[in-house]
């Protein structure tokens, strides 16, 4: 009973607790909704993209669980060992817009945290949901890495072959569609910054970046950026190439 008091109440989940498909790791299926209590499931009329309603508490939710923020080392300016990464998936229902359960990854800070790729397991309406795109953490403050501009909902095609597109889709290939009847673009956002200062960003498939601002309440526009590769000499991937250059 101590043990259990002791624990508290569960605020993520790590991929080793996690089903997978096809005994895939990268094909994690998460828990949903999240149960956290600043975090809602949102009704809303908007069919194209994800309310802002769900969006922002979920960011400020990522950066208040442990080792998510201002974990770094002051001496050197990177992460600490303790610095985690967790990934969420924003999904729609066919009532309202919820996220995933995090999932948290213990990684250096440029490292690209891996999404439930393998959808999500809603607690009321099972599996094979939608997947609006993902959100997650930089724990030391960073802007997003090239690889992060290149991370969206995964679905498996007719030929079986897994591929990440640029659409909101479930992971059996079914895309999720607007009012007209059109596939709804994803999206992908980012919780970065310090907890008295954070910087959120959400960017498209074609690499255009908004900024959220607080006072005005809007997504700026920030730049178009483009993710760089790895080269022999940097066998990381090399900061994103944005124009103009992100602040």
């Amino acid at each position: 009973m101590l043990a259990v008091a002791c624990a508290g109440p569960r605020r993520y989940y790590v991929r080793a607790e996690l089903p997978v498909l096809e005994d895939t790791p990268d094909l994690a299926i998460s828990p949903g909704p999240w149960k956290h209590e600043d975090v809602p499931v949102v009704i809303s009329d908007t069919a194209s993209s994800v309310p802002d309603d769900l969006v922002l508490p979920v960011l400020k939710a990522l950066m208040a669980l442990p080792g998510a923020a201002d974990a770094c080392d002051a001496s050197t300016g990177r992460a600490r060992p303790d610095a985690s990464e967790y990934c969420v998936a924003l999904y729609r229902t066919p009532q309202d817009w919820r996220v995933s359960w995090p999932i948290r990854n213990l990684t250096k800070e440029r490292d690209s945290c891996t999404p439930p790729f393998g959808g999500v397991e809603d607690e009321d309406f099972g599996r094979d949901l939608p997947i609006l795109g993902f959100a997650h953490n930089h724990p030391c403050g960073a802007r997003m890495s090239s690889p992060d501009l290149v991370t969206f909902p995964a679905m498996k095609t007719r030929e079986g072959i897994w591929t990440m597109v640029s659409y909101a889709a479930s992971p059996s290939g079914k895309l999720a569609r607007d009012a007209r009847g059109q596939p709804i673009l994803a999206s992908a956002w980012l919780a970065t910054g310090r907890l008295d200062a954070p910087r959120f960003y959400k960017w498209s498939p074609a690499g255009e970046v908004f900024r959220w601002n607080e006072d005005k309440q809007v997504w700026e526009f920030q730049a178009t950026c483009q993710p760089q590769s790895s080269s022999r000499l940097s066998p990381r991937a090399a900061p994103p190439q944005c124009l103009p250059e992100l602040e």
